[in-house]
């Protein structure tokens, strides 16, 4: 049962005016809502015959208040002296409330049957499912959706996502983006929602996956990387993968890793051809078409079809208002703040604005946002927060918080993503420590402490558990601003380029353009020196930040997990891309300093096997360090000629990708033992992982795997060819089909809100 307390008043009405036409067979006409004289739907085909509905939802307050208030209508009703007289009321009322209030309004209220409680409606949305369907907050917010995840496998990754979804779905309003992504899955299985920042892209995707929990998907959450969904897929399960902001928050540089594109271009392939699975990816539209320009495989790959773009016009003005309408009315402002806002020219100003953004009403809803603003003033500052979107965060770092809190939003702006406290409290000092001596300021006790409780909550969100916290900006909003604050103020990218720990931080900062192995200058700034870009580098390319991601466990709380940080190769081979944008005199000498540490790395054995080719590779691309390189080659070719016996692929795989950039290095009777072994045991040493693969995927790349090695060593592997097309046969097999559950056709809407019925719409906010 319903109790809809995640329905505003507005929301409320046109439930009970679709529910009421239902019954009755008539059409409603619907008044302005709050102080409305009574009538809030009519229906008067006649000067002497007339309906009127009153509604009035007081879930929050119960019967006592509903009475208060009903018997204060009566003398509006007997002005006004219908024919019939209904209420409709999310109280629930038993058979004495109802006769209570229909001795109020007697004559006009003629029956109890005219009187409909919350189980009434209740019972009429039993009755009428199509009206319950198009009313999706109803179903987005019931406890069916989150019993279907506790049931589940995946509750400790995901009910605290959807609990946090469904507590925004009650300012959610539903618009043409949703039934055009709703096509879209239904037409290929995925749908990539792209858009600009705030536009609502995020909160779309959250409520398609709420929709396909409904429908009995099992929800997953890719957080990091998209081999986290390959590891969860289940080829007998209705499944709905989830991964935002799959390129990133600011730009595609800070977020895919090694074959991270053909991994997600692989997943893609397998859920459009597969019908248990859905997959659901957001970002934004500028850094999608930025990496298909840099990825080959993204460009070559046609996304087009399965794009659902969100932009401004997307919006109806209805849409907008009532997305306005439902942000202020679930707010904490104070009624005179929300009253301010019903004023007709602010409200229209504020709808029609063209930097109307649902970030931008979220933002100025909030009454930790507007503290400072008195009520009379709150419509204004709202319009001047749209004429300025920056002010969201401007007017707050500059004037609401302490240098040493503006001083830690910069450092963690440096780091990609989440970073783990002890990491940024490290970056923070050295940045600070810098920072007190060029100014020649005082720091404060406990001051890492002191800044951090400053920020909770409002720049930043920390989630803790008995071992680790993990930082992260409270919203991207707030990275945006501080990638347009830095870019105009040098001297403080100079300050942060100076004061880097760890290589995150340098990454995060100068990420080269994978196409033209440029820097970006606006990560960090204009007109920094070289030599402090290269000092930089040589200071923290051996340092690594903890790779941490937050799951949530069955419990509720929070647990950090450690994932497995860059190394020093992946470091390098980074710094040799950035480094093209150095004057061609000091780039050899930059990149030889670099060498130096993986020559030393690989001496002491611990470089890694599997990343070194790549190391090699980029190496290679630079002529004036060919003797540095034919010196790496020499170290890394006994490093591989000494390994321990090749029991795991991997270790096969390892030295096959070093033989392609080192061909020759490798002895022949390295090869020669490496061939025997693959033709002796090379199928048990398949099998494992063939038969460990979840979808055909992993076997084509387990498939071109042998066929590497058949090339490289030259042997035949036809064994394992032929297992791995068993294996695909029997994950075929396994494929349960799920019910056909969509509806993807968009209600039927009226003509477009005119000034007069925005307004009306807000007159709850008066009540």
């Amino acid at each position: 049962m319903y109790d809809f307390k995640t329905l505003s008043a507005y929301d409320f009405e046109l439930l009970v005016r679709d529910l009421l036409q239902k019954k009755l067979g008539i059409v409603l006409e619907s008044f302005k809502s709050g102080r409305d004289g009574g009538v809030d739907l009519r229906y008067a085909p006649s000067a002497d015959d007339s309906l009127v509905v009153q509604c009035k939802h007081y879930a929050e307050t119960g019967y006592s208040g509903l009475l208060f208030t009903l018997k204060k209508e009566n003398s509006k009703v007997n002005r006004i002296a219908p024919n019939r007289y209904c209420i409709a009321t999310s109280v629930p009322l038993s058979p004495a409330n109802k006769q209570e209030i229909r001795a109020i309004f007697e004559p006009h209220c003629k029956i109890d049957e005219d009187i409909f409680g919350l189980e009434d409606l209740n019972n009429l949305l039993t009755l009428y499912p199509d009206i319950e369907r198009n009313h999706y907050k109803l179903w987005l917010t019931s406890t069916t959706v989150l019993e279907r995840i506790v049931h589940s496998d995946v509750y400790s990754q995901t009910a605290l996502l959807v609990e946090s979804i469904q507590r925004k779905a009650q300012r959610y309003v539903q618009n043409s983006s949703f039934f055009d992504a709703l096509k879209i899955l239904r037409r290929h299985k995925y749908c990539i929602i792209s858009g600009n920042a705030g536009i609502g892209k995020t909160f779309l995707a959250e409520i398609l996956l709420l929709e396909h929990i409904r429908q009995g998907f099992e929800p997953v959450v890719v957080r990091s990387h998209i081999s986290e969904a390959f590891k969860l897929l289940k080829a007998n399960t209705k499944q709905v993968f989830y991964y935002d902001d799959f390129l990133g928050q600011t730009g595609w540089e800070d977020k895919l890793e090694k074959n991270e594109e053909q991994s997600i271009l692989d997943f893609i392939s397998y859920v459009r051809v597969h019908e248990h699975a859905i997959f659901i990816l957001t970002t934004r539209e500028y850094i999608l078409q930025q990496a298909r320009t840099v990825y080959e495989k993204l460009h070559a790959a046609d996304f087009d079809h399965a794009k659902c773009i969100i932009e401004l016009g997307s919006y109806t003005r209805r849409n907008k208002a009532h997305i306005l309408l439902n942000h202020v009315f679930f707010s904490d402002l104070t009624p005179e703040h929300k009253n301010a806002l019903v004023q007709k020219k602010s409200l229209l100003a504020i709808v029609d604005h063209r930097n109307y953004s649902p970030r931008i009403v979220d933002w100025m809803s909030g009454v930790q946002n507007i503290r400072d603003c008195a009520p009379a003033e709150y419509p204004n500052v709202f319009i001047n927060t749209l004429n300025d979107p920056e002010i969201l965060w401007r007017h707050a770092y500059r004037n609401h918080i302490s240098p040493a809190a503006r001083s830690m939003l910069l450092v963690l702006y440096s780091f990609q993503g989440s970073v783990d406290l002890e990491d940024l409290r490290e970056a923070f000092e050295a940045f600070r420590r810098l920072e007190a001596q060029q100014l020649s300021s005082m720091r404060a006790a406990n001051e890492f402490t002191t800044v951090l409780d400053e920020l909770e909550g409002s720049f930043i969100r920390c989630e803790r558990n008995a071992h680790s916290v993990a930082v992260a900006f409270h919203d991207p909003s707030v990275r945006d601003f501080l990638e347009k604050h830095i870019s105009i103020n040098s001297d403080q990218a100079l300050l942060l380029c100076e004061s880097l720990v760890f290589y995150d931080q340098f990454r995060g900062v100068f990420t080269p353009h994978a196409t033209l192995y440029q820097r970006n200058p606006t990560r960090i700034g204009e007109g920094l020196e070289d030599n402090a870009i290269v000092s930089a580098a040589l200071r923290t390319v051996k340092r690594t930040a903890k790779n941490l991601v937050v799951q949530i466990n069955r419990d509720g709380t929070a647990r950090v997990l450690n994932l497995i940080s860059t190394n020093l190769e992946q470091n390098i081979v980074h710094a040799i891309r950035m480094s093209n944008d150095l004057p061609s005199f000091e780039r050899p000498s930059f990149i030889v300093q670099v060498l130096m540490h993986e020559e030393k790395r690989i001496e002491t054995g611990n470089a890694s096997l599997s990343d070194l080719p790549q190391v090699i590779s980029a190496v290679k691309s630079v002529p004036e360090v060919a003797d540095a390189c034919e010196r790496l080659i020499d170290l890394a070719t006994k490093l591989y000629e000494d390994a321990d016996e090749y029991e795991d692929l991997q270790q096969f795989e390892d030295l096959k990708n070093f033989i392609k950039v080192a061909p020759g290095a490798i002895g022949e009777d390295r090869t020669q033992a490496v061939k025997t072994r693959l033709n002796e045991e090379g199928y048990d040493i398949f099998d494992y992982h063939i038969s460990e693969a979840d979808d055909e995927n992993e076997l084509d790349e387990l498939d071109n795997l042998a066929t590497d090695f058949e090339q490289t060593f030259d042997v035949s592997l036809e064994s394992i060819h032929e297992r791995i097309e068993e294996a695909k046969e029997e994950i075929r097999t396994r494929i349960e089909e799920p019910q056909d559950d969509w509806y993807d056709d968009e209600p039927k809407q009226a003509t477009d809100a005119d000034d007069s019925e925005i307004v009306e719409m807000f007159g709850c906010l008066s009540e």
